[in-house]
């Protein structure tokens, strides 16, 4: 029973320091974006739509269909994944090889008043194929290409929020 007591005392400490210290979980508590974003240019069958609502919708968010429900207008000019060799073999082979991912977009008010002027996000990376194992060259640069695209989406988010919660200029 004595053992018991101080291991209890210890628990409730631990519990005590670690609700207060501010660590939460991804999704979980935090501030949250109750607005709905209206995403252009791109059709709900590209990936990047789906990945751009997911990370919405992770914040509190939905994508919706008309500027008159929604807080923001993004309008994506140009979505696109491009590869080229870095490296050759000495059969003539590319061993390496630089990835990106590109998005042009802009931010706007549903009124048309621009937030945010052009500009694009590019994502990159490099990976090494050894030329050994063809499928799996394929397989890694798909779920490269995957990442790639979730990680822009997320960025593009973040971003459009951003200029979203700023006060227009002149009204600060």
């Amino acid at each position: 029973m004595r053992a018991r007591i101080p291991r209890l005392l210890l628990l409730a400490a631990v519990l005590a320091v670690t609700a207060g210290c501010g660590f939460h979980l991804r999704g979980s508590g935090g501030p949250t974006f109750a607005k709905g974003i209206l995403l252009q240019g791109i059709g709900s069958s590209n990936a990047l739509y789906g990945d751009f609502s997911t990370a919405l919708g992770l914040v509190g968010g939905r994508l919706v269909k008309s500027p008159a429900e929604a807080a923001g207008i993004v309008h994506v000019y140009r979505a696109y994944h491009s590869r080229r060799s870095l490296t050759l073999s000495r059969f003539g082979r590319s061993t390496e090889f630089d990835l990106f991912y590109r998005i042009v977009y802009d931010v706007r008010t549903p009124e048309g008043e621009v937030l945010l002027p052009r500009q694009d996000i590019e994502v990159r990376r490099d990976y090494f194929n050894d030329q050994t194992l063809p499928l799996a060259q394929v397989a890694e640069e798909g779920v490269m290409r995957t990442e790639m695209q979730q990680e822009a989406a997320q960025t593009l988010l973040r971003r459009a929020i951003s200029a979203l919660n700023k006060p227009p200029p002149g009204k600060s």
